[in-house]
């Protein structure tokens, strides 16, 4: 494959082209900045939520399309339109129960198109696993007829060992990823997913996915790596990734975004 034909580049944030303190690295920013001056289109896909992502996203004004949790949720500056797909209430209901009766130590807590919200008070000691920092708010603590009442984008459970019961269960109507070495259990409708989603954003701006290029690191990478044609793992992605990559760059605290795009792109 030629390194012209790449028409556009897909990026992940955490494990990727964030360093581990959060930050964007002065020469992952000109890289990609170089890139997008190419005429590359920039597409952000993450785990996180709308208000998580935008912090570091603002800083890449060139960015046009964003898609958050895992594909549940896309939006496009340019157009001021986004594409949200929720799971249904009673799915959430039956999960819910599910996970209260197997799991009942476990945390839970549910993101609505970019409100957070838990029965419980998030515990400090848990805080980083939910990729909080120190200042960010934690989700609004509500009652259970409020709970029981939403269609969430996103249901997340931490301490749920056994979470593969979930997919036994609910497999035909959710996606299960767990990521940050299985604490971090995500539950989403089945047909979001990042590579569902990016393949939406493709289809928008009339790319094909042979000529795109996608970093990454984590469980919720893998459709990405196998859609896209140039998959790119990053020296702390899991092994899976690793695996079906065509190039694995330096770690995200060394600058691997840059290092591959200054090799391979521009």
């Amino acid at each position: 494959m030629q390194m012209s034909d790449i028409q556009a580049i897909v990026l992940d944030l955490d494990g990727t082209l964030l360093c581990s303190d959060k930050s964007i690295s002065p020469r992952n920013y000109e890289t990609v900045k170089r890139c997008y001056d190419s005429g590359i289109h920039i597409i952000v896909a993450t785990a996180r939520p709308p208000r998580a992502a935008n912090q570091f996203v603002n800083n890449f004004p060139f960015v046009d399309y964003l898609v958050y949790y895992n594909g549940a949720l896309i939006t496009c500056k340019s157009k001021q339109t986004q594409r949200h797909i929720s799971i249904p209430n009673e799915i959430s209901q039956q999960i819910n129960k599910f996970i209260e009766l197997h799991a009942p130590q476990s945390l839970i807590s549910y993101e609505d198109n970019d409100s957070w919200y838990a029965c419980t008070p998030v515990p400090d000691s848990q805080r980083a696993q939910f990729g909080l920092r120190s200042n960010d708010p934690k989700p609004q603590v509500k009652d259970n007829d409020f709970i029981s009442s939403l269609s969430p984008t996103k249901i997340l459970v931490q301490g749920y060992s056994t979470w593969r019961n979930i997919i036994e269960q609910f497999g035909d109507h959710v996606n299960v990823i767990a990521t940050d070495g299985g604490v971090l259990v995500q539950i989403m409708q089945k047909s979001a997913s990042k590579e569902e989603a990016v393949q939406w954003v493709l289809n928008d701006i009339g790319v094909k996915s042979e000529n795109v290029m996608v970093f990454g690191d984590d469980f919720n990478d893998l459709g990405l790596f196998q859609m896209c044609g140039f998959p790119i793992a990053m020296e702390n992605a899991i092994i899976e990734l690793k695996n079906c990559a065509a190039h694995v760059t330096d770690s995200n605290d060394n600058d691997g975004v840059a290092l591959a795009l200054e090799r391979l792109v521009v």
